[in-house]
């Protein structure tokens, strides 16, 4: 008999469909759990119209809409269904952005996949038009516009094989438009049956999650595992996470969660903005593991985290890290779930200049040392390989391309066929990540595509987040760093692009001066150039990946010099002091 996302459900809903399922954390921190059967009936509910507009088995339907009860709901509809969800975020995230582009990947994806039905947020409603004009036969739905519940619809049952298609996910999309995945059902279970391992889950785990579910930590890793393993869920909106961290924690002990995951940067917000008087009450014992994922994880960052919240019972131990990809299905590697996380000391010239990792004990005089976070360990069944610029099998402590042997890769990327066979190379998944293995241990390090070389050294964007990070008045995560081509110098010139806080008062040429000389003190080279620029002009990937080649490219066109903050234009328009809380950003 298939094994299918929708087998494992309706499994779950024959054996327990009393227990607890979902619960959504609104932004005053309330919730209330609903049952499987609550939760399966009311996305059923939904089925009849979707139905009368055509979607059926295998029939893709894009749900760009921000990650709430609604969205969660319509994608167990789509499930219920048979249909193949997207989800793509929505462009109301970034409508201030400068260069946002999510209007333009959402119609860039109407035309790729052909969906049946898009239903978007009622604040695109101008956009009617503009959306309908691209897939004649798709119908455009405004969030609760025309479906209303029928309360009295039975849960419908769908028989899809293995080799059906499950859903859809956006690679990052860093440069331009984001490359769609796709996922068949064997590949899904296998994916989903390694996670559940590798994270020793158990029946009396409860999950609490913010990250959205356009991004495949909050889809595979939360959602999906979650929703097919029986673990209870409890959800909360990014948009309530980012305005206010606290309520992550206040919900991880109030939900008595067990596990919960993040990217880093909301590690570093979390232990810097949340104040004592927001933590009344909150105790972080239950929690067993605080998996870190989807970019660079810094040593720094997870200490501080410890360091602030170990009064309130965070285990030392209950810090995790996990690597994963779209390509790959959710999460492929996993630390110890038991113990602590690796990290190693090596080299970093040697590091930077030979591509292997060099461990040292103690740094001599003018020995510079850097501190590399493992990632964990392949769950069974998946098989790690760390390849040259050739092909060719690396041995422990090398830098190289990352590859997969695994069970849950995607079947490949939709109407891309020279793209699919480099990624799929024979047997091996080509991840396009760089790392290196030492023993069963992978050590991320950059990505293939983003590397900087500059005066014989390789440097990867993410080397200069934990030193932007201790730059005061600079807006975390908001960055982009990039190796421009320098004919004289006969190298790459390093140049640095961060966005600064509304409410700094400080010279910008302090700031400019500081980032150089940490990053000359810290990284051993040079940034001939430094932008600053005003909030919410580095816009992110779909996936909230920053986008330095993009960047990069803005840049060599001249349009990043023209928006560059100076001290001039500061005072003769100086800002106005608002007076704020640590509960935004």
């Amino acid at each position: 008999m298939d094994r299918t996302l929708q087998r494992e459900l309706y499994r779950r809903l024959d054996q327990s469909p009393e227990r607890h399922a979902l619960a959504y954390i609104n932004n005053r921190g309330e919730f209330s759990w609903r049952t499987l059967e609550e939760v399966c009936r009311q996305a059923a509910g939904y089925s009849p119209r979707l139905k009368e507009l055509g979607l059926g088995q295998g029939d893709v339907c894009i749900l760009a809409l921000p990650s709430n009860a609604f969205c969660a709901t319509l994608l167990i509809t789509t499930l219920l269904l048979g249909a193949v969800p997207l989800l793509v975020a929505p462009p109301i995230l970034q409508l201030k952005g400068r260069y946002s582009n999510l209007t333009q990947v959402l119609r860039h994806m109407i035309r790729k996949t052909k969906p049946k039905i898009v239903i978007v947020p009622k604040a695109m409603m101008p956009m009617r038009e503009e959306l309908e004009g691209h897939q004649k036969r798709t119908h455009l739905l405004f969030e609760e516009e025309g479906l209303s519940p029928d309360l009295s619809a039975g849960i419908p049952q769908v028989t899809p094989a293995e080799s059906d298609i499950a859903a859809m996910q956006l690679t990052s999309g860093t440069t331009g438009f984001p490359r769609v995945c796709v996922w068949q059902q064997r590949n899904v279970t296998a994916a989903l049956d390694g996670i559940a391992l590798a994270m020793d889950l158990n029946q009396e785990d409860i999950c609490l999650n913010w990250t959205p579910l356009y991004h495949d930590m909050g889809l595979v890793n939360n959602f999906l595992l979650c929703l097919t393993k029986g673990i209870p869920l409890a959800m909360l909106n990014p948009i309530d996470f980012v305005n206010k961290p606290a309520l992550w924690l206040r919900g991880l002990s109030d939900t008595a969660s067990t596990m919960t995951w993040s990217p880093n940067f909301g590690f570093a917000i979390t232990a810097e903005i949340v104040r004592d008087d927001q933590m009344e009450g909150v105790r972080l014992d239950r929690v067993r593991a605080f998996w870190n994922a989807a970019e660079r994880i810094h040593l720094e960052t997870i200490q501080a985290f410890y360091k602030r919240f170990a009064p309130f019972g965070l285990h030392r131990d209950s810090l995790k890290t996990n690597y994963g990809c779209a390509e790959n299905i959710g999460g492929a590697t996993f630390s110890d779930p038991h113990g602590p996380i690796v990290v190693e000391q090596v080299d970093d010239v040697v590091l930077q200049q030979k591509g292997m990792a060099q461990p040292i004990m103690r740094t001599d005089e003018g020995q510079r040392a850097v501190q590399v976070v493992g990632v964990g360990r392949p769950y069974p069944g998946i098989e790690i390989k760390i390849l040259s610029r050739k092909g060719r099998p690396l041995p422990d402590g090398h830098v190289g391309e990352l590859a997969l042997k695994t069970p849950s890769r995607m079947s490949g990327y939709l109407g891309q066929t020279l793209e699919t066979r480099r990624a799929l190379f024979g047997d091996l998944l080509r991840t396009g990540d760089l790392g290196y293995m030492r023993g069963p241990e992978l050590f991320w390090v950059g990505r293939l595509r983003e590397r900087i070389t500059t005066l014989g050294r390789k440097l990867d964007p993410s080397d200069f987040e934990r030193v932007l990070l201790r730059i005061p008045n600079l807006r975390h995560g908001c960055f982009a760093v990039f190796g421009v081509d320098d004919a004289q110098l006969g190298t790459q010139r390093v140049v640095v692009v961060s966005e600064v806080r509304d409410s700094s008062t400080r010279p910008y040429r302090d700031i400019v001066n500081d980032i150089q000389s940490q990053i000359s003190l810290q990284l051993g080279v040079k940034a001939y150039d430094i932008i600053l620029l005003p909030k919410d002009t580095l816009t992110k990937t779909s996936s909230g990946k920053r986008r330095h080649r993009y960047f990069r490219q803005r840049y060599l066109s001249g349009e990043l010099q023209s928006l560059r903050l100076s001290d001039q234009e500061k005072e003769e328009n100086p800002p106005i002091q608002v007076q704020r809380s640590s509960e935004g950003l």
